[in-house]
């Protein structure tokens, strides 16, 4: 009798699967976060709980969890990217950030706020848009269909980074590892140098990419055609959204909801680029001289990537942590991404790597004795 590919067929693939449910859990935590500051009357609960555990909490349990350095099998490995179930969970996250970042507009229009306070709160609205926005959108932007890849454009609008979609397929994932790419870090650049120069630089390469493409059709780029701006103008949406959120209240001007979504935004971007960073810090790609004298670089292969095989960490993030063969094969889905032994290993997590590579003495006397040098 033929298995369906959506059947469960033992426990540990059960567990798999449900550990995959942590990012939706993420969604929730400034809402348990503000039900916990008002159960005990501590207003520092609601802005400190979201970054104690992202930052506290899933460092110490990647490491008591452990690794897994297991891939699938061939045939597994067909039979996990025909599940739906693997499919529908990065796309969940449109609604589970939609309402954590309906819910941030909703407190700000009901609490009486100190600024600090809710710079606080618009932190922990933002770290939460790193892991359930730009994450899962990461996922769905390389998909050939067209509803993950519109749902991956909308939750990086959700953070104003729409060009991200545009500039990591045509731009990242073509020039990884080689100096045309400012999203691969240099050796001995500092992560807040890369994060001001990938701010600024991602959209306007995204609309450089846009033109080209453009031109190599022979056609002229137009404005109001151009991807990059479409999904900044439903940045300015959601923007009004929020602001109308907290217009609904007497106790804020509604412009606060502004000042709150632009906020997140550049937390979640923030935190975005600290990944970037330590993903690729220090990685090239061997020149390869052409026929006609030009310089080439090698094929992308799993060597130029930073990875990880921490348990939590992949489960919360979709499995970023297998980013070689993440790059050496862009269309395969999370779930069955391989280990590769021989790629660079990160000696942490996503989530205790970020916090090495915010202090650059640390990050360097901790990383640049790993980097490889190009073969």
């Amino acid at each position: 009798m033929r298995v369906s590919p959506d059947k469960v067929t033992d426990h540990p693939r059960l567990i798999k699967k449900l550990v995959y449910l942590a990012p939706l859990l993420v969604a929730l935590l400034p809402a348990l976060s503000f039900a916990a500051a008002e159960w005990t009357h501590n207003s520092l609960i609601m802005i400190g709980l979201t970054p104690f555990v992202l930052f506290v909490v899933v460092p110490i349990l990647d490491w008591i969890i452990g690794r897994d350095s297991s891939n699938p099998s061939a045939s597994d490995s067909a039979a996990l990217t025909a599940q739906r179930y693997y499919r529908l969970l990065p796309m969940l996250c449109l609604p589970a950030y939609v309402f954590t970042l309906s819910f941030g507009a909703w407190v700000i229009a009901n609490e009486t706020m100190s600024p600090p306070m809710m710079l606080g709160w618009s932190i922990s609205v933002g770290l939460v848009g790193g892991i359930v926005a730009i994450n899962p959108a990461h996922e769905l932007i390389h998909k050939p269909s067209g509803v993950e890849r519109w749902i991956g454009g909308t939750l990086l609008a959700m953070v104003s980074y729409g060009t991200f979609k545009v500039e990591h397929i045509a731009g990242h994932h073509v020039d990884v590892a080689t100096p045309k790419d400012l999203t691969t870090a240099r050796m001995g650049q500092t992560v807040f140098g890369f994060i001001a120069r990938s701010i600024t630089h991602n959209p306007i390469r995204a609309i450089a990419l846009e033109q080209a493409a453009c031109t190599q059709r022979g056609k002229s780029w137009r404005w109001y055609t151009s991807e990059s701006l479409g999904w900044a103008a439903m940045s300015v949406g959601f923007g009004f959204l929020c602001a109308w959120i907290v217009s609904r209240s007497a106790l804020h001007a509604s412009w606060l909801g502004g000042v709150y979504f632009v906020a997140q935004s550049l937390i979640a971007v923030a935190l975005l680029e600290i990944v970037n960073y330590i993903e690729h810090y220090g990685l090239t790609r061997r020149i390869d001289g052409a026929d006609d004298g030009s310089i080439q670089f090698e094929r992308v292969n799993h060597r130029h990537s930073w990875n990880a095989d921490f348990v939590l960490t992949n489960a919360l993030l979709f499995q970023l942590q297998r980013h070689s063969d993440h790059h050496a094969h862009g269309f395969r889905r999370y779930q069955a991404l391989q280990h590769h032994p021989d790629s660079p290993q990160l000696p942490a997590g996503y989530a205790t790597m970020v916090l090495v590579a915010l202090i650059p003495p640390l990050w360097f006397r901790v990383m640049d004795p790993r980097v490889p040098k190009p073969i």
